[in-house]
Formats: C-alpha cells, structure tokens, sequence
C-alpha cells in the first residue's frame, strides 16, 4: 500500500462559487511553495464547468459521489434532500476516506491566502497537524457590539449539544473553526469506531441532530484523544460579517497588516455574494431592496462609531 501524503489541500464547492474558486486557485498559485496537492469536489452536474472554466490551474477535480460512495452508511437520497451547507457539512468530513492523505486542509470556497505557507505550518510533528482550538471570542465580541442580536445563542446552539453528546464536563464552550479547518483522518475515523458505530447512526445523522461539523470533530478530538493536541488559533481572518470587514478598513488593518498573523482571509460568501457566478435568482425588486439594506446597515455602522 502506498504511503499517504502528509496533508492536501481540499475545496468543497459548486457552480455559485466557480468564481470564489478562482480566486483561491490564483492565491494558491502565489503562495502553495511546498506544492502541497489540491483536490476540489462538485456536484455532478457541475464537473464540466469547472473543467472548462478552470482549466489553466493545478488541481485535482473530484465528483463528490466518489466520496459519498466510500461510506454505504450514508443515505445519498436523505442528504441530497438537506439544504446546500448541510451536504457540504457531510462532504468534506468523509473526505478522509478517500485514503489521499492522513491529514488535510479543508478551504471553503470564499478563502484567500494571502502570504506564503509550506507544510511545517499545519503538521507539528510525525504527521500529527496542529488543531485549531479557541474560544470564539473575535466573533462573539464583533457580534456583541454591531449584531446579530441571535449571534451568541446561535455559537452557543451549535456547540453546546456535541459537548453534552461527548460527556466533556466544565463551563468552557470550545471554537474548533473557523475555515480552513485542519482535520486528521485518525479523529474522524475515532468518531466513528467509537461513538457513531456503537449508535448505529452516520455522520449525517449526527449532523442534522446538531449541525457543525467542525463542533464533531473537535469535541470528539477532546474524547477520543486519536492524535496529541498542539494547539493554534485560527489561520484565516473570517469576515463573518460584513461589519468586521468594515470596521478593519475603519482601523487600516488591510492584507499588509493581517499577513503578520494570518495566512489568508475569509470573506464570507452570504455577504459578498458580487462574487456569485451566474445569473441571480432573486428578482430585480430583490436585489434592489438588498443594496438598499446594505447601505443603511453602512450607514448605522459609522454611525455607531462615532
């Protein structure tokens, strides 16, 4: 049997994001020194697009059934009955069964690196990565003073369950993402010897009971301790919000700033949706109305400021 690589990169994507690919693909060109490998998986009725529109950059195209196919304990009909980022959730945490490499880094679409990186920046040790641990204190504290109002109970709804679910007992509520996730094949083959097999239930089925994956991962690193914990904060600035992307402009923290401590940024997609590719589905009153929240919530940013 041949040797697995020490880490790939992998991008779960589709259609709406060909652009967002794009991009990463161009950073990636920039700053992957190591030429770590890259696999993107899409849904089947896309494979030609992303071959005809991203021919010129490296990687390797993937149709996510091949992934699904690995695990017969999924029920394709039921997942591909969920809503879009539920079947990601599920794609990109069985991607390990591939047997591509015993770890690897899981991009979403919307990231950007922006310096360079190499292996030694996601494996500490003997093929062991690092785990991105944290408290979620940046985006609660953003949350807290420009909104949502339903932030924390939302960080709090997706965590709290998993934690239960895991028997870890104590007040501190873990952050194990945000994009890029850096997973190992060992913790999520532990979830499923010993929690998911014992219950007679998936990976999906676990999912739709609470739905962060990188929450199952994480908590289940912590019980099952399949790998030693080195722990880092996150590698990506993530601009969850529009507002955080603001208020760093307002403060000049830009990509010369940021590349001191991050490798790349997120600009999340339910925000930045410019970089849809295709034609919009929302009508043109629709559209307009969005701009027209955009602006106000703009407007009531500075205005917070002052």
């Amino acid at each position: 049997m041949n040797q697995l690589a020490p880490l790939v990169l992998y991008c779960c994507s589709y259609s709406k994001d060909l652009k967002r690919v794009e991009r990463l693909l161009h950073s990636l060109e920039r700053h992957n020194i190591d030429k770590l490998d890259v696999y993107i998986s899409v849904p089947e009725k896309d494979i030609s697009l992303f071959k005809d529109l991203l021919s010129s950059h490296r990687f390797t195209l993937i149709n996510e059934k091949d992934i699904l196919h690995t695990n017969p304990k999924i029920n394709q009909d039921k997942l591909y009955s969920q809503r879009g980022w539920i079947q990601q959730q599920v794609i990109k945490s069985e991607f390990w069964r591939l047997n591509l490499s015993e770890n690897y880094l899981v991009l979403d679409s919307d990231c950007v690196f922006i310096k360079d990186f190499s292996l030694s920046d996601f494996i500490a040790k003997d093929q062991i990565p690092y785990s991105i641990v944290h408290e979620g204190r940046e985006v609660l504290q953003a949350t807290q003073r420009f909104g949502p109002n339903n932030a924390r109970q939302g960080f709090l709804k997706d965590r709290q369950p998993i934690k239960k679910i895991m028997q870890r007992s104590g007040p501190v509520i873990y952050d194990f993402g945000y994009a890029p996730f850096l997973w190992s094949r060992k913790v999520w083959a532990a979830l499923d010897q010993y929690h998911l097999s014992p219950n007679n239930i998936s990976l999906l089925e676990a999912i739709l009971s609470c739905d962060s994956e990188f929450t199952w991962y994480g908590e289940s690193l912590i019980k099952f301790q399949a790998i030693p914990i080195y722990p880092r904060e996150q590698l990506f600035k993530h601009y969850h919000y529009e507002h955080q992307f603001w208020q760093d402009q307002a403060m000049g923290y830009k990509e010369d700033i940021l590349k001191y401590d991050y490798l790349g940024i997120v600009y999340q997609s339910n925000w930045q949706t410019w970089e849809d590719f295709g034609a919009s589905n929302k009508s043109m009153p629709s559209r307009v109305l969005r701009s027209i929240k955009r602006l106000l919530k703009l407007l009531r940013f500075k205005l917070q400021l002052m």
